[in-house]
């Protein structure tokens, strides 16, 4: 039908439609009301505890807690930060990757991944403000106006991280936030149904029920499914996604650059780039593959997230992990073959030295168990790639700890060989971010679609019945005298619907015409005009704008106004800035697309003519409605009304004159 992908074999269940869909994953949170779920919660809660009782002594105490010394003076904080980080990237280029390229397969992957990295990023986040000792005052690592006339050290990775992670999030809520837009409306509209059937069978509405409706109102912001409304979704999602990508790009290659860029040994291979891309997306393909089994089974929507999704992250997974053992393998040889005695020295202390377990787990965790994946029975168990994907995280973990604390524990000098032992509090740390990731999946599962229902229903079929949405049309008598919005024709099927545009779209009826459903209805589209494609270059001229303006801020407060270096750096050293200034794009070309997207859309609008169309709650579920709104002194309903009643492809189940 118009407006679907190609349907794929193994994506999807065979008896499920629209409707279907709706149902199963807006229904889905009711199943979390478990004994599992809370006992689940509250072993996240108690790490949440955990974490408070360690922050409280952070502060009495000072980071020294966390067993730093000189050299390793970034200890296990700056390990787990990287680590999360490095999940958050996987999952949002895993995510972006797959809506850039169109994959079917998408619909039961991308809203996990996006909140995977939502919420990695969101742990990420605890370490750069509590790394500070005074977390209340972490706003000064931003420049904004003060009384003292100082910038900040723009020089300072400190106030990197402080604009990647705030871009990262930005990036990324705006993309989980616009993707998941049509099915808050599509829970606004079943809430409401709900409580309706409660006020038609026990007299009134439940408050908790029309609060649900409520909340879902606003937060959908009045989408209507409007076929101006999914073209210009469309773009912001694709826009967003190209965004995204660039984004985690930037981040992951400016990292190993970052690196490469001090005098340390072990950290100038020119593979550094791709390794870290390699890894973290491992890691973050493995956490959204394990979080997709456990919402499989949690909210039992096995007809959405299928064998063959699991198997299609199963082969991605044991690609990455190839990848990344060619890395390994290369950065080994490389420094083996023409490395200096430093490098090699590096090199066997990491293989063989203290901290050698961390390699270790590196191996054993993150690539061995993906080569589990060439046979197609580990593929298909979502036990076993659940499995794996955790242990691909726990991989991570050795990566990041090798990589930074085995090099930074001892450089060129003896004197600056200190042994680093993990300490109890940032063990303890770590363990409150697990369960601050933990807290916010479990109150996800409660409240939001963890699948997209409109991603899955572009590849299904709608299943047309032949019945009305069971509302009855107004008489004549009742909509005679009350002024007229306009016309509405309902269809069971898109096709039908956009054969009726053609047909009407060229009468001079005294009406506007526009469609309503609950996927992209691209026929229709078509018939009507496409609304102009500005948003893509608003969102880019945003983002160079914004880039530019950053770089610009930096060389001026760093080389003009507040000249502080004392490193002997070039006074307009502009390479250093040229990684949070990409962030800073990214986050001004993603707010832009958001807003301009809101904007061309006319919302918020909670309150529009054309929900007073009959049923038109059903233009969420599995209904097309076709409406002629009063544009002139030719509209005529009557005559509107013989022309539907004449159409030469398919007739409407149900036309409805709307009052205004």
């Amino acid at each position: 039908m118009s407006g679907t992908l190609i349907p794929r074999a193994g994506l999807l269940g065979r008896k499920e439609d629209f409707a279907s869909i709706g149902r199963a994953v807006t229904e889905a949170p009711a199943r979390t009301r478990s004994r599992a779920w809370w006992i689940a919660f509250a072993g996240a809660c108690g790490l949440l505890g955990l974490f408070a009782a360690t922050l409280a002594w952070l502060l009495l105490n000072g980071v020294g807690i966390w067993h730093n010394n000189n050299p390793v003076v970034w200890a296990l904080d700056i390990v787990a930060y990287d680590w999360w980080i490095g999940i958050a990237c996987g999952a949002l280029l895993t995510s972006a990757t797959l809506r850039l390229t169109g994959a079917a397969w998408r619909s039961g992957i991308d809203r996990i991944a996006e909140t995977t990295a939502i919420l990695a990023a969101a742990a990420a986040a605890l370490y750069p403000i509590i790394h500070l000792g005074r977390p209340w005052v972490f706003y000064w690592t931003l420049p904004y106006p003060n009384t003292l006339a100082l910038w900040p050290q723009f020089r300072s990775p400190l106030v990197w991280d402080a604009v990647d992670i705030i871009s990262f999030l930005g990036v990324c809520l705006g993309l989980w936030y616009v993707g998941l837009l049509p099915d808050l409306a599509s829970l606004r509209d079943r809430a409401f149904e709900a409580a309706l059937a409660q006020a038609e069978e026990h007299g009134r509405s439940r408050r908790l029920t029309l609060l649900k409706a409520q909340a879902y109102g606003i937060l959908a912001l009045g989408w209507r499914g409007a076929s101006t409304h999914w073209e210009r979704w469309l773009t912001a999602t694709r826009t967003l996604s190209g965004l995204a990508l660039v984004l985690v790009v930037a981040l992951q290659t400016g990292a190993s650059v970052m690196l490469a860029g001090t005098v340390l040994p072990g950290w100038h291979d020119t593979l550094l780039p791709v390794t870290f891309l390699a890894a973290s997306l491992l890691s973050g393909v493995g956490v959204t593959a394990a979080l997709a089994v456990l919402v499989r089974r949690a909210l039992r929507l096995e007809a959405l997230i299928t064998e063959r999704h699991l198997a299609l992250m199963a082969r991605l997974m044991l690609g990455l992990g190839l990848a990344s053992a060619y890395c390994y393998a290369t950065e080994i040889f490389s420094s083996l073959l023409h490395g200096d005695a430093f490098d090699r020295a590096v090199l066997v202390r990491r293989l063989a030295g203290a901290h050698a377990w961390a390699f270790w787990i590196i191996v054993v965790f993150a690539l061995l168990p993906v080569q589990l994946f060439w046979f197609s029975s580990f593929r298909r168990s979502g036990l076993v790639v659940a499995l794996v994907g955790v242990a691909a995280a726990i991989g991570s973990f050795g990566d990041h700890f090798m990589l930074l604390i085995v090099t930074l524990s001892h450089d060129f000098l003896p004197s600056s060989a200190h042994p680093y032992s993990m300490g109890a509090w940032g063990l303890a740390t770590l363990a409150g971010s697990v369960g601050l990731f933990l807290a916010l999946l479990l109150l996800g599962l409660r409240t939001l679609p963890m699948v997209s229902i409109t991603e899955t229903r572009r590849f299904a079929e709608s299943h047309p019945d032949g019945r009305p949405s069971g509302e009855r049309a107004p008489t004549l008598a009742e909509t005679a005298e009350a002024p007229l919005w306009g016309v509405s024709a309902e269809f069971d099927d898109a096709d039908r619907l956009a054969a009726a545009v053609r047909a009407l779209k060229a009468r001079d009826l005294g009406a506007r015409i526009e469609t309503y459903g609950p996927v992209p209805m691209r026929g229709a589209a078509d018939a009507l005009g496409r609304p102009a494609g500005i948003l893509p270059l608003l969102a880019f001229g945003a983002a160079l704008a914004g880039g530019a303006a950053f770089m610009a801020m930096c060389l001026y407060a760093s080389g003009v106004d507040y000249v502080f270096d004392v490193g002997g750096r070039p006074r307009f050293s502009w390479q250093a800035f040229l990684v949070p200034s990409v962030s800073f794009g990214t986050l001004c070309g993603g707010l832009t697309a958001a807003v301009a997207l809101l904007f061309q859309n006319r919302l918020p609008r909670l309150n529009h003519p054309a929900f007073a169309i009959p049923g038109f709650t059903k233009a969420s579920e599995d209904r097309f409605f076709l409406a002629l709104e009063a544009a002139g002194p030719r509209f005529d309903p009557a005559r509107i009304e013989q022309a539907l009643a004449r159409l030469p492809e398919g007739r409407p189940l149900m036309v409805r004159r709307v009052p205004l």
